[in-house]
């Protein structure tokens, strides 16, 4: 699918429905923010991203470099990366024109 370690470019078309949900659902509990910090129960509550599926996909958009994790004390927390937000303002953007 992915090839990990690529250039610059983001390729909205190679993420799966599954890691556009994950990043849309991130990018509306940050509203937007590239630098806020989310725990994992805080974008990926809905039915549809939950799951081991949705579990994987979270680890492959951090693989990929599409979000980034710091652990806490508590908990791991989630923020986007460079690619990450390029994504979802795209998406975003794409959501208005239609």
């Amino acid at each position: 699918m992915i090839k990990s370690g690529g250039g610059n470019s983001t390729d909205i078309e190679e993420l799966s429905g599954l890691h556009k949900a994950i990043l849309v659902n991130f990018c509306k509990a940050t509203k937007g923010s590239k630098g806020a910090h989310l725990p994992k129960p805080y974008f990926m509550s809905k039915p549809p991203i939950q799951g081991h599926k949705a579990d994987r996909a979270l680890r492959e958009l951090l693989r990929w470099g599409y979000m980034k994790s710091h652990p806490t004390r508590n908990e791991t927390t989630y923020e986007l990366d460079d690619r990450g937000f390029e994504v979802c303002m795209k998406l975003r953007d794409m959501r208005k024109k239609l």
